[in-house]
């Protein structure tokens, strides 16, 4: 529907007020000018009777009809009224100004019956008519002659209006001329005083409109009109309300946004139509999208997984939480938990929130400690079953016969052995993993090549007995701030394993040096090699790539987690190259300093 300005609806009543006034003024004043005309007009045909009656009969006596004739004639020259005497039945005494040459209303019956006997009665008759053939308008007046209570003639008075007419128009004319200029005045002070009464409230809509658009401090007119100051008052609450809300959801979004920011599961927020109406960073970065670009568009359209999308509907089906894991697969296949809850809102278009956890690293924990536990179970149980073995053994007699009582006894000791290392092994790998945890590993600068030169000393013997050749290189002045005892302790496995996998008269090379703020030690040996499939699990507690053979080696299948867990305490990293049939390069990444 068309809107109105406010100042045409004030512009158009007042004019609208202004012409009905005008009308009415103009008609009323008409009819006022007319009654005046034609009480004036009876008036002089009243007088001009008399006059004719004094003039005749100045005594009230009988009147002459022809003295009154010659009255007659001179009144009707000088003002055009024609005079007749009548008798007090009706009856005709003159001849009428048609006998003169004057012209004379037409008369009707009824009209001087009724003239007649008003004036039969002592009171004065007036009456108009209107002649249809000419379009001439006359007055007639009979006027008694003699005493009131017995009158003794009648004269009758008749003229012409068209001269009164006239001058009637001319008047009315002027009249609604002025009107005129009226009305166009008050046309102009209306549209002023309409400009002028709608100013404030126009001040008011702009003033409103710049709030509504966020211009909060947009100042409010003042007025001397109740209403308007009324409405500016209230306006000004309004605008105080909406400062205080917008500083409150101001402050629960930017709480809302710090949260779902700080959150490590993400969260994804869809509509009814399965579009996307919040998200968070760790969810945008779980399925790999635009955090920016995404918002307000379909789940179908930026998620090209079907299991998620059925599990949004799912989601926002139902009325209790549900719950499932989907693979998401890319360069690392990774499992996550959803939990879906729906939602609805008063508008009964619902939707869901749905809570995504990355448990990849998780579930993978699970199965290291799953593996774990069988491996360590497995590891003691092999040693105690041939202890307790060889004991029942010698219990049942063997005991008696030297030899086989030595043997079996040599045989209890390696399993003694073997169960100490590992017991050894899995405590120093708990010391290493709390100060690891609690980042408090002791350190101090230390000459690397000393700490190489310690591990030769060590391991030589070993090598030594394999025909295997240590070969060391190390810059003598490279220091670093690390915990000696345990870098030596994470060569020392390296080596060793170095030369337990390698076959006689092969080498084995240690090497350190400075790069890029990192002390880099390399382990490299020409060994049997590790195929590609057992690089990822390497380090894991107990992994073995040949078990017989480690067993046979003496391993207790913990030395490469310990050097993870050493390397790790210190803030470094440690990555492993291998090539079946070709060798092995471990290479550890510390930090020089602290």
């Amino acid at each position: 529907m068309p809107r109105t300005r406010l100042v045409w609806h004030l512009f158009i009543v007042w004019c609208s007020l202004v012409a009905a006034v005008l009308v009415a003024s103009s008609w009323l004043a008409s009819v006022q000018l007319a009654r005046i005309a034609e009480e004036d007009q009876r008036q002089r045909l009243t007088e001009l009777a008399r006059l004719a009656g004094a003039v005749t009969a100045p005594h009230d006596e009988s009147l002459d009809p022809e003295a009154f004739t010659a009255v007659a004639r001179s009144t009707l020259a000088e003002s055009e009224v024609a005079l007749e005497l009548l008798a007090v039945d009706g009856r005709p005494l003159t001849a009428g100004p048609q006998a003169a040459g004057a012209a004379a209303p037409p008369r009707t019956a009824p009209t001087d019956e009724r003239l007649v006997a008003e004036a039969r009665a002592g009171r004065i008759a007036a009456a108009s008519r209107f002649e249809p053939a000419t379009g001439r308008r006359f007055i007639t007046v009979a006027v008694p002659h003699g005493p009131a209570a017995a009158p003794t003639a009648i004269i009758r008075a008749s003229a012409d209006t068209r001269a009164a007419d006239r001058e009637l128009a001319a008047a009315q004319r002027r009249l609604i001329a002025a009107h005129l200029a009226l009305a166009a005045a008050a046309t102009a002070v209306g549209y002023v005083l309409a400009r002028r009464a709608v100013r404030p409230v126009q001040e008011l809509s702009i003033a409103a409109t710049r709030l509504a658009a966020g211009e909060i401090e947009a100042p409010l007119p003042a007025t001397d009109l109740a209403e308007v100051a009324d409405l500016a008052d209230a306006i000004a609450g309004l605008r105080e309300q909406l400062v205080e809300r917008g500083l409150l959801i101001g402050r629960q979004g930017t709480q809302q946004e710090a949260v779902l920011g700080s959150m490590i599961e993400g969260v994804l927020a869809i509509d009814g139509r399965q579009r996307i109406v919040g998200i968070n960073r760790a969810a945008a970065e779980l399925l790999g999208l635009d955090l920016d670009h995404v918002v307000r568009r379909p789940l179908q359209e930026v998620v090209r997984n079907p299991e998620l999308r059925r599990f949004a509907l799912r989601a926002i089906d139902c009325r209790e939480p549900v719950e499932d894991d989907l693979v998401l697969h890319g360069g690392r296949d990774r499992t996550i938990r959803l939990r879906g809850t729906a939602l609805r809102d008063v508008s009964g278009e619902g939707g869901a929130v749905i809570v995504l956890n990355d448990v990849t690293d998780v579930q993978r924990l699970e199965n290291v400690r799953r593996d774990f536990v069988a491996n360590v179970s497995h590891e003691l149980k092999t040693p105690i079953a041939s202890i307790k073995g060889f004991v029942e053994t010698l219990l049942d007699g063997a005991a008696d016969n030297p030899t086989d009582s030595k043997r079996f006894l040599q045989i209890v000791a390696r399993q003694a052995d073997r169960l100490a290392a590992i017991i050894e092994d899995l405590l120093a790998l708990s010391r290493i993993e709390q100060s690891e945890g609690a980042d408090n590993l002791p350190v101090e600068p230390a000459a690397i090549g000393g700490v190489l030169a310690a591990v030769a000393a060590d391991c030589e013997p070993r090598a030594a007995e394999r025909s295997i050749t240590l070969t060391t290189r190390c810059d003598p002045v490279l220091v670093a701030e690390v915990n000696a005892p345990l870098l030596e302790q994470a060569v020392i496995n390296l080596v060793d394993n170095a030369i337990k996998y390698s076959d006689a008269g092969r080498t084995v090379w240690m090497e350190a040096e400075a790069a890029a703020g990192e002390l880099v030690v390399r382990i490299r040996d020409e060994g049997c090699g590790i195929a590609a499939e057992h690089l990822p699990r390497l380090f894991e507690r107990f992994y073995r790539v040949d078990r017989a053979r480690s067993r046979k080696l003496g391993g207790t299948g913990l030395g490469l987690s310990i050097v993870k867990h050493i390397v790790q305490a210190h803030r470094g990293t440690i990555g492993v190259e291998s090539e079946p049939g070709v060798g092995s390069t471990f290479t550890i990444r510390l930090p020089l300093a602290r």
